[in-house]
């Protein structure tokens, strides 16, 4: 087992992240930030997501080189890590991907794929993966229709919007005019050959992820 795995490394590098946001926002962007978060969380936005024991709707989307993927050609060889992310414009969800790299040889030592999914266009993605040295599928999900059938998309409140584009943020610009105003819930599934969902993970903080070493411990109880 790797040393990440036992250190838990992701999850330190988020809480670090976490400790660095108040200065790179003026108070006013960080209460509004904060108190979006709080908002998704008081409304139960994330109740509405697809939880374990529900059967993954089947997708195709493009990846970045423009090759399509199928979530149920991918299952049919394994079971599927299925990451739902914001963008490569959110740290948080840079810092995940990483994270998930860093363990990618042991997702598929247990037999699984990891896909991870954005409403970005595919040629703004392509960026994040090559920047990144990521060596699993980055696809596209334009207009966030995948990401609205697993349950995951919410508005973005104007005052929100605001903020992303005073800080150089156009969503318009990088996952296209129809997702301008709306985001998904940041999520990790994992997917039984059998299509079914083993564990669902929803996370209304985009500060808080699935820890890549749960993840595992998931995959490894496939196997028993």
């Amino acid at each position: 087992m790797s040393a990440s795995l036992q250190s838990r490394r992701t999850a330190a590098e988020l809480s670090a992240l976490q400790t660095k946001v108040p200065e790179l926002l003026s108070p006013v962007q960080l209460r509004v930030m904060r108190d979006s978060v709080r908002e998704l969380s008081d409304r139960g936005v994330g109740q509405d997501a697809l939880a374990a024991g529900a059967i993954a709707p089947d997708f195709i989307l493009p990846r970045t080189s423009g090759e399509l993927v199928r979530l149920y050609d991918q299952l049919d060889r394994g079971p599927v890590v299925l990451v739902f992310f914001r963008g490569g414009w959110c740290a948080f969800c840079e810092t995940y991907l990483k994270g998930l790299q860093r363990e990618l040889f042991y997702i598929r030592e247990l037999g699984a794929e990891l896909v991870a999914v954005s409403p970005q266009l595919p040629d703004v993605a392509l960026g994040l993966e090559t920047d990144e040295a990521l060596d699993f599928p980055l696809v596209s999900d334009p207009g966030l229709a995948i990401a609205r059938r697993f349950g995951l998309v919410y508005s973005i409140p104007a005052r929100l919007q605001k903020v992303y584009r005073d800080l150089g943020i156009r969503l318009d610009e990088l996952n296209g005019d129809s997702a301008a105003n709306e985001l998904p819930l940041a999520a990790t599934f994992v997917i039984g050959q059998d299509h079914q969902i083993v564990r669902s993970e929803i996370n209304e903080d985009y500060t808080e992820r699935y820890d890549p070493v749960d993840i595992l411990e998931t995959l490894a109880d496939l196997h028993p």
